[in-house]
C-alpha cells in the first residue's frame, strides 16, 4: 500500500460487562491496553481511527455488537481487541438481589460478534481478531481465523504462568488466512500493535 493512502480503522477494546442487577456484573480481566496501543500506532501512521472502548462506549456484548454494525461500513480495517463476555445472565434484576438469595445465575450465550460482522464484510475490508489460549496457540488460532472469516488473528498465551493482561510483554502468534505465521516468544504490546498496523496496511 502506498504510504500516501490513509485508512480508516475501527478498533474495539476493553472488557464488556454483563449486568446481574443494578450493582453487580459479570466481566473479565481485560484492561484495554492492547487497544490503546493499536490506536496510538494507527494514528502515528496518519490513519483515521474510530475507537470503541468498552465498557465506556459499549457496556455489554449486545451494545458493542450494535455499535460496530453501525460503524463498520465506513471503515477499511476492523481490529477486534475487545474482550467480549461469552455469556450473560438470562435475566437482569431491576433491584439489588439480596446476597442470601444470590445462589444461582442462569446464563445464556452471547453472539459471536466478530463472526457475525464478517458476514457483512465488504470487498477490500480487513478484519483482525484476537484470542487467548492456554495451549496449541497456532492450531486453535488458525481454526478461529477460518471459522470467523478473518484476515489475521493474534493468539496470546494465558495460564497460571502466563497472564497477558495489562501493560506487559506477551507470548503470541500472528497468523494470516494463508496459514503464514509469526511467533513472538515475548513482545511488548506497543511493538505488537505497530506490527499489526503494518500488516493491515500491506494487506490493502
Amino acid at each position: 500500500m502506498s504510504q500516501s493512502i490513509k485508512l480508516r480503522f475501527l478498533i474495539a477494546s476493553g472488557p464488556t460487562r454483563e449486568p446481574i442487577d443494578p450493582v453487580r456484573f459479570i466481566s473479565n480481566y481485560s484492561t484495554g491496553v492492547m487497544g490503546r496501543c493499536l490506536v496510538e500506532a494507527a494514528r502515528k501512521q496518519g490513519h483515521r481511527v474510530t475507537f470503541v472502548e468498552c465498557p465506556k462506549d459499549a457496556g455489554t456484548a449486545l451494545e458493542l455488537q450494535a455499535k460496530l454494525k453501525t460503524l463498520l461500513p465506513k471503515h477499511n480495517i476492523l481490529i477486534m481487541a475487545a474482550a467480549v463476555c461469552d455469556s450473560r445472565p438470562s435475566k437482569v434484576s431491576k433491584v439489588k438481589i439480596k446476597k442470601e438469595l444470590l445462589r444461582t445465575i442462569y446464563l445464556v450465550k452471547n453472539p459471536d460478534i466478530l463472526a457475525g460482522l464478517a458476514k457483512r464484510k465488504k470487498k477490500g475490508q480487513i478484519f483482525i481478531g484476537f484470542g487467548l489460549e492456554s495451549s496449541k496457540l497456532f492450531e486453535r488460532g488458525l481454526k478461529k481465523l477460518k471459522q470467523k472469516g478473518l484476515d489475521f488473528i493474534v493468539t496470546q498465551r494465558v495460564g497460571s504462568d502466563a497472564s497477558p493482561f495489562g501493560d506487559k510483554s506477551v507470548e503470541a502468534f500472528l497468523l494470516d488466512k494463508r496459514g503464514v505465521y509469526q511467533r513472538f516468544k515475548s513482545i511488548k504490546k506497543n511493538k505488537l500493535a505497530e506490527r499489526l498496523i503494518r500488516e493491515a496496511e500491506n494487506a490493502r
